[in-house]
């Protein structure tokens, strides 16, 4: 008779206790988002839930289907611009990606940024698999194009949120509650603005702190090439002017998103408070995970009342979520077709490994 070995009873649990440690690290941020998420979520339907509320949401879900699809085709029209302004960014680096391919990738990737935990997961998802349709020798560079449109996305929704508070600044100061915040209104674009600055110049790239960090950290020579890479742009002011005007169009299409949505509700605000309170809104919940559930509902409902006298924010966080959602649906289809093409081979024949998506 065989003998068979039993396992040791405490080389098992040892094993158990070390796959403890990097499971939480793991899943206790995320688990975390949700909490937030959820909990706020709950807060805003046990405390905000009333009949104008229930009436507001009837109307814009049920009885006012020509309003939102209106909504959800100004929201879509945003990606088809997004899409474009990432060619345009790729195209002085060598790297032509077919429009359509870039609309399926900026479909995928709103997808995931929609479901995933964190609030860049559906960029680092678009990353991955725009490095697959890039030639080798590029794909470094072409994913790192992605920080400076995002950036940019950011610049834009910043300059309307500027552009808006001057025109309204004398009304915000007159709240209480929002007079605290005003300054960080020019504060954070400006803080942006040098940030963009800074990833654009030389001067900051080959300064020792940076040579230092690059030098000694993980992936710092893969992180000082796309640094490097990014370079290239400061002496192409008119590709960068062009994407910040994309940008614009972008979030002016948003606006006519969620203006189109507060009829929808059966309410009406005046435009220019509409405005300030829906561009600083967004800007909180752009760095929202899940489409900003929870955290949206907690910041529109008093943004918008204090603001724009709009009442039921929280409503309106809802519907502009939804929209979101049901406009990067498609990104469901572009992520089946994705994972129906076969991974690419290293040269080896069968049994090769497969590729890095960043193999440069």
């Amino acid at each position: 008779m065989i003998e068979r070995e039993l396992p040791d009873p405490t080389a098992t649990a040892a094993t158990s206790e070390a796959g403890i440690g990097p499971v939480l690290r793991r899943w206790a941020p995320p688990l975390l988002k949700f909490l937030i998420a959820g909990g706020l979520l709950y807060y805003v339907l046990t405390t905000r839930v009333t009949a104008g509320a229930a009436e507001s949401l009837n109307n814009v879900f049920v009885r006012s289907p020509a309003i939102f699809i209106t909504a959800i085709l100004a929201y879509s029209i945003q990606l088809f611009i997004g899409a474009q302004r990432v060619r345009v960014l790729l195209a002085p680096l060598g790297v032509k990606i077919p429009y359509w391919t870039m609309l399926r990738l900026t479909y995928l990737g709103g997808f995931f940024d929609t479901f995933m935990v964190t609030s860049v997961g559906g960029d680092a998802v678009k990353a991955i698999y725009l490095a697959r349709e890039t030639p080798k020798g590029h794909k470094l560079e072409a994913v790192s194009v992605l920080v400076l449109d995002r950036l940019m996305g950011l610049l834009g929704l910043l300059t309307l949120m500027v552009v808006m508070t001057l025109w309204r600044v004398d009304e915000l100061y007159a709240h209480e509650q929002i007079r605290p915040y005003v300054k960080w209104l020019f504060i954070v674009p400006l803080l942006l603005l040098l940030g963009t600055a800074g990833l654009l110049s030389e001067t900051v790239r080959t300064s020792p702190p940076i040579r230092i960090v690059l030098k000694y950290m993980p992936f710092g020579s893969h992180f000082e090439r796309a640094y490097a890479s990014l370079q290239g742009f400061r002496d192409r002011p008119v590709i960068l002017l062009q994407t910040w005007v994309m940008s614009l169009v972008v979030h002016t299409c948003g606006v006519i998103s969620g203006y189109v949505l507060v009829f929808g509700m059966g309410q009406t605000a005046n435009f220019g408070p509409f405005l300030v309170a829906w561009f600083i809104a967004n800007f909180i919940v752009s760095f929202a995970p899940a489409q900003g559930v929870g955290v949206g509902q907690f910041f529109f409902e008093p943004i918008f009342r204090n603001i724009a006298g709009l009442e039921n924010g929280w409503v309106l966080a809802t519907a502009v979520q939804a929209t979101a959602i049901l406009a990067k649906a498609p990104g469901a289809i572009a992520w089946l077709m994705s994972r129906a093409r076969a991974p690419r081979l290293t040269p080896g024949g069968p049994g090769a490994s497969v590729k890095a998506p960043y193999d440069v």
